[in-house]
């Protein structure tokens, strides 16, 4: 095995925080929730618990789940993600919660999390956080795995330089030299390489690496790195503006400033900052920033439209970028960062080439987008077939860095009036885009699926449905 890598024991501080139970589902499990807690009115602490509860018993498998186990969900969400907001005994939707529940951006989401994400941090106990600044900790480690990353490219001979879980604990998340006294990112790559070059191994314990392995892995979920076959992280470089947005950061929660070195701050101090914790980390969202940038997530779907061998797909991805970039609507200003306008872009591209197909060479002339303030409960005019028969989309769109399997979405009242209206020719067009993958799942009337016991709807500031693959069918993409 060879000599292995150890922290000096007097720079070893082992950094933690909560680890969700629903870790290997967390984009699927945050899409909801967000949505959940944005339509929640601000209450009493218990009672905005005990509503957020029954949203979070309604999430697919947690049904038979014990009160405890829904609890844990619950402080796991609002204490790691920031999704509740606190004012004094009240409690109300974070922005983080309403910027994802409008958006259905993931990445952005993460991007926005790993920004404020520090040690110590209100995502701890108070006691714990008291800890980490007695030990004089302060630390962002998405800023500084950035760091390093970047100096390791400039030492590499090849210009590659990637890190794994184990050495990110290492040589980072658990040496004071790097948490207290801000070793220069330079020196951390140097150390990772000379460690290689001495072929030193590391303890790597799913339980020794699991803390700095969320982090790279949140961070690949908010595009700012890439998993490589080798197990080492890299820059990703389509996300560059994030990127900067990171380095350029020198902000630290203020509150805990005074504390530092500081023989009387007790535990009471730091408790009395969890609320201003929970506002700082949903202040100064920028989503201008931190948006996705739709397009490079289309495009590396279509890599691995191409690495499986997916010829229809690897060509739809293909050609329905090249109109998109091509067409009208970019010209007048379309952005590749709104997943609304994209996603319908997706939609009205698969229909004129559906409607060709079935003979209608009119269909791209006659296909409308409706303007959002017609509110008229759908997105997109088409017909069914050959015929003059109409077909009325709502489409739905979600974007993620890893392939989702959520099965919930939120019709407001003016769409799910339509529906009932329109019955058979109302449709929704489900998209789920990730760089996975970009799958269409296509629910033909809701109201009368509903009515079949085929989706669940659920009456809250519109109409909240859950379904299945029973409830409709998945369409392959055309262009």
């Amino acid at each position: 095995m060879g000599t292995m890598y150890t922290v000096p024991a007097k720079y070893f501080f082992r950094l933690h925080h909560i680890r969700p139970r629903f870790k290997n589902d967390v984009e699927n499990v945050l899409s909801y929730m967000a949505v959940e807690i944005a339509k929640l009115k601000p209450g009493e602490q218990e009672a905005f618990a005990k509503n957020l509860n029954g949203a979070i018993k309604l999430y697919p498998g947690n049904a038979s789940k014990e009160a405890k186990t829904i609890n844990n969900w619950r402080t796991e969400i609002s204490s790691l993600f920031g999704l509740i907001e606190y004012d004094g005994a009240v409690s109300k939707p974070g922005r983080m919660a309403g910027l994802l529940a409008e958006t259905q951006d993931l990445i952005e989401f993460f991007r926005h999390f790993l920004f404020y994400f520090q040690y110590p941090g209100g995502h701890l106990k108070p006691r714990e956080t008291f800890d980490l600044i007695a030990a004089g900790i302060k630390f962002k480690p998405a800023k500084y795995i950035l760091q390093v990353l970047q100096e390791g490219k400039k030492l590499s001979a090849d210009g590659k330089f990637g890190i794994t879980k184990a050495e990110a604990t290492h040589c980072m998340f658990n040496d004071l030299r790097v948490t207290r006294d801000g070793r220069p990112a330079a020196e951390t790559a140097a150390l990772i390489l000379e460690n290689r070059k001495k072929k030193l191994s590391y303890d790597s314990k799913g339980d020794v690496i699991r803390y700095a392995g969320d982090i790279l892995d949140y961070m690949e979920l908010a595009g700012l790195v890439s998993l490589k076959l080798n197990y080492q992280y890299y820059l990703s470089m389509v996300s560059l503006e994030a990127m900067q947005a990171y380095l350029k950061d020198k902000d630290f929660f203020r509150p805990y400033i005074p504390f530092y070195g500081n023989p009387e701050t007790s535990v009471a101090d730091v408790t009395a900052t969890q609320q201003a914790w929970f506002k700082h980390v949903n202040n100064r969202l920028a989503p201008a920033t931190f948006r996705a940038d739709i397009a490079s997530i289309i495009e590396e779907a279509g890599a691995a439209a191409e690495i499986a061998a997916d010829a229809d797909k690897s060509r739809f991805i293909k050609e329905v970028l090249a109109k998109l970039r091509s067409s009208r609507e970019a010209e007048e200003g379309l952005k590749t960062k709104e997943i609304g306008d994209i996603g319908e872009a997706i939609v009205i591209e698969h229909e004129k080439a559906r409607l060709s197909d079935l003979g209608r060479t009119d269909g791209g002339r006659l296909i409308k987008k409706i303007p959002e303030t017609f509110a008229v409960g759908y997105d997109i005019a088409s017909f069914d077939n050959a015929s003059d028969v109409r077909r009325f989309i709502e489409v739905k769109t979600t974007i993620s860095r890893g392939k989702l399997a959520t099965k919930n979405f939120h019709m407001t009242s003016s769409e799910w009036s339509a529906a009932n209206t329109s019955r058979g020719h109302y449709f929704i067009y489900r998209l789920m885009i990730s760089t996975a993958d970009i799958g269409l799942f296509l629910i033909q009337d809701p109201v009368g699926k509903y009515k079949a016991d085929l989706v669940d709807m659920l009456p809250r500031a519109g109409t909240d449905i859950n379904y299945s693959d029973k409830s409709g069918c998945w369409e392959k993409l055309r262009a």
